[in-house]
């Protein structure tokens, strides 16, 4: 319901009974579930469709300038256009405008009906109820059966999905909040029958349209929010309290973070142990570490191996099992020939790979001098470090925090750098622009972050830096990286954690004083404008969205300063367990204060990122075995090819182990794989009223009939020991010949011609 010609909005405002309160007089179930957000002003200090009657002075608002009042004309065109689109199609709409009148925010709701239709339609999975093993099917309506049948067709099939409300009188019952978002999401971004078709995507990126997000839900985030412990060590009904609510893709880096806790417990109560060890000896190269240099290498490559196993066992519980790629629609940013896209025969912009080719060589290129330039600094910074490590009170650690704060802000330099070169290769989808992404920050950020540890660990003891001789920690350059390992890692927990945390409330903040001093300003002069408190909504609409993508960028570089040097520093496990826990509260925080409520997706794993964490533990197990061999002093008086083909015998002990461990334990368990194919044979019985019958033979039990008795013969009557047929030109040939002689006999017998013997 909404109207919005002149004064549309206004009877909505009176509507409700007190200021700050976006939302109508309406019964506890809800009606809306999205919000969209369109500019109404240019300012709100201007005058546009403003009513005298109004309880508040609309003296105090100027009229608008002739630039200003066309292009508040045209967003208003524009927007009445999309609402009547979306009214069109069959959703509710709920229209209020903002605390400055400068904006008209528009909560979308779709009824029970509607609902059920577009389930149908899309084949939408839903859940089904316990007793049938808690899979998902796909929606479809009772169908009563044809009566020339005598109605043996019927299928009533809506007994079997899982209600989620107490009530179900209207059939939406069966829709969690999650499914109804989607479908409403379906329902305005798709073109298919009875379906919006808007881009939000492009009305977004064009600035047409201020902000698209799900609203939140107060009861569920309070649920969320009461529990916060379980964050850190989730069960299944907090999982699935998350999924429910945050959709499947944030559920699992949560989740996923939980299980690198878990896994990295052990380790941490053991690093410290041996850093008892290493301190007793007076170095980490000591007779531990070659257990644990075997230990953590194996750890590392078991880690994603099992979290797969862990991704399987919620896929299934969640119905995203079996979920197939699908064909995502282009980016609103990508750009190129307008040409039909032979899939869904709509016209999109085409962008040929010979063309992308090029800009793949510009990256290329363009990387590979970043990397250049971050190891000449960070070349520099050691070589400074060494010439005035005498003239420098606590020298050592204070060239160690520079280098470290370096490494973070370069590594937000080279974030921005492959941002820019991944924009400019104009990828089609989004899934191709964040692997495009990911490849190009793993390199840069890899070799930003780790270079100062792999050079003091290979080549900088008895080497030259800029013709100047170098030289190691007490000549053990195990101390060394443990020093500089230690520094990162501290530094990442206190600094990088706290600026992730304070960002978005500074921002927000600054934001805030921007409308506090147009404000100020205005009753400076005068001028009196009662406005109402922002809403909830309001509130959410101006905050920033979620990004999955940073979060676990930062988790990876946590990772790799976990465990590529772990040998030299056992304690940095524990100090990177706090650092995760740390790592789950802010983003935790974030996500439920600072972020608007994202849009639930489906997803079967974490991939891309499985796959990075696989990379970074084969990369932690051949470093920490190379550090033990070639920069350890216990093998020292070993020659090169003894080196060789120790470390050759330790990898292939290690990835075998690995490869042992895969075969015992398979990606997706058994038992998953039984799951999975008892709910599919579930969901196929449901859904084609096929019933559970008993093995017992009732059939002489059954109605007696007067049927023929059944008749046994000798041997099979339908076959013959006749040859093929085979086309033969002369045997027609003369089959004819005798035909055309026998038929010329006969005419002549008939006419009583003599006929020769």
């Amino acid at each position: 319901m909404s109207g919005y010609t002149k004064g549309e909005y206004e009877h909505l405002e009176a509507a409700a009974s007190g200021r700050g309160v976006d939302s109508p007089d309406m019964p506890m179930r809800r009606l809306y579930e999205v919000c969209m957000v369109f500019q109404h002003k240019t300012s709100k200090g201007v005058r546009f469709d403003e009513q005298d009657s109004e309880f508040y002075n609309v003296r105090a608002l100027k009229p608008p300038g002739e630039e200003d009042q066309t292009k508040m004309q045209m967003w208003k065109q524009h927007r009445e256009s999309i609402l009547k689109t979306l009214q069109n199609c069959g959703l509710n709409l709920y229209c209020f405008y903002s605390r400055d009148r400068d904006q008209i925010l528009v909560k979308i709701g779709a009824g029970a009906q509607k609902l059920r239709d577009t389930a149908a339609r899309k084949r939408y999975k839903l859940q089904l109820k316990k007793e049938y093993l808690s899979a998902f099917a796909e929606f479809r309506h009772d169908y009563p059966g044809r009566p020339e049948f005598r109605f043996a067709d019927r299928r009533i099939i809506s007994h079997i999905y899982q209600t989620h409300t107490e009530d179900n009188l209207d059939g939406s019952g069966i829709f969690k909040t999650l499914d109804k978002i989607q479908l409403i999401y379906h329902i305005i971004q798709s073109k298919d029958k009875d379906c919006a078709g808007i881009n939000v995507a492009k009305l977004l990126h064009q600035k047409e349209v201020k902000a698209f997000f799900p609203v939140h839900e107060p009861s569920a985030m309070e649920k969320i929010k009461s529990v916060q412990w379980k964050w850190f060590w989730p069960d299944e009904e907090h999982a699935n309290r998350l999924r429910d609510y945050f959709g499947d893709k944030i559920t699992f880096y949560f989740l996923w973070m939980a299980f690198y806790v878990k896994w990295l417990l052990p380790l941490a109560c053991l690093g410290l142990f041996l850093q008892f060890i290493d301190w007793c000896a007076r170095t980490p190269d000591n007779v531990t570490a070659i257990p644990f240099c075997v230990l953590m290498s194996i750890w590392s490559l078991c880690l994603p191996h099992f979290w797969r196993r862990q991704e399987a066992k919620c896929a299934i519980s969640w119905g995203s099992m079996d979920l197939v790629e699908q064909l995502e629609p282009h980016r609103p940013e990508h750009t190129g020939e307008q040409l039909i896209n032979p899939v869904t025969s709509q016209a999109e912009p085409y962008y040929p790979f010979s063309k992308r080719i090029f800009n793949y060589l510009v990256s290329a290129a363009a990387m590979a001098v970043a990397t250049c330039i971050c190891m000449l600094c960070i070349l520099i910074l050691l070589f400074v470090r060494h010439n005035i490590k005498n003239e420098v009170h606590h020298h050592i650690i204070s060239f160690q925090i520079c280098i470290a704060a370096y490494v973070e802000i370069a590594n937000s330099l080279l974030d921005v750098l492959a941002r820019f070169l991944t924009d400019q290769e104009n990828h089609r989808t989004q899934t191709e622009y964040e692997s495009a992404l990911l490849c190009k920050g793993m390199v840069l950020k890899f070799v930003n972050s780790f270079f100062a540890l792999y050079y003091v660990a290979f080549f900088k003891e008895h080497q030259t830096l800029f013709s100047e001789p170098m030289e190691c920690l007490r000549d053990q350059c195990f101390l060394d990286i443990q020093a500089q390992l230690g520094i990162f890692v501290l530094f990442r927990l206190l600094v990088s954690n706290v600026f992730e945390h304070y960002y978005p409330k500074v921002r927000l903040w600054f934001r805030s004083c921007y409308y506090d001093k147009i404000s100020i300003e205005t009753l400076y002069h005068g001028h009196t404008l009662e406005l109402a408190e922002m809403s909830a909504t309001e509130q959410q609409a101006k905050k920033d969205k979620h990004r999955n993508f940073d979060q676990f960028d930062e988790m990876l570089l946590t990772h790799g300063y976990a465990t590529l040097f772990a040998v030299t520093s056992p304690w940095v496990c524990t100090a990177t367990l706090l650092a995760v826990l740390v790592e789950i509260w802010v983003d935790m925080r974030s996500l439920l204060d600072n972020r608007q409520r994202p849009f639930p997706t489906q997803a079967r794993n974490n991939e891309p990122w499985g796959t990075a964490f696989e990379i970074y533990g084969v990369m932690a197990a051949l470093t920490n075995v190379l550090l033990l061999i070639f920069t350890s002093s216990q093998y020292s008086s070993w020659t090169i090819t003894e080196k060789i083909v120790y470390f050759a015998f330790l990898e292939h002990l290690i990835f075998g182990a690995r490869l042992f461990v895969q075969v015992i334990f398979p990606q997706v368990p058994q038992t998953v794989e039984v799951l999975s194919l008892k709910q599919d044979n579930v969901v196929h019985r449901c859904l084609e009223g096929i019933k559970v019958e008993s093995n017992t033979d009732f059939s002489l039990f059954r109605e007696s009939r007067v049927q023929e008795d059944v008749q046994v013969f000798g041997y099979d009557l339908l076959e013959t020991d006749e040859a093929d047929l085979t086309l033969s030109l002369r045997d027609s040939g003369k089959s004819m010949y005798q035909g055309v002689i026998d038929e010329v006999g006969t005419l002549r017998v008939n006419i009583g011609m003599p006929v020769s013997k």
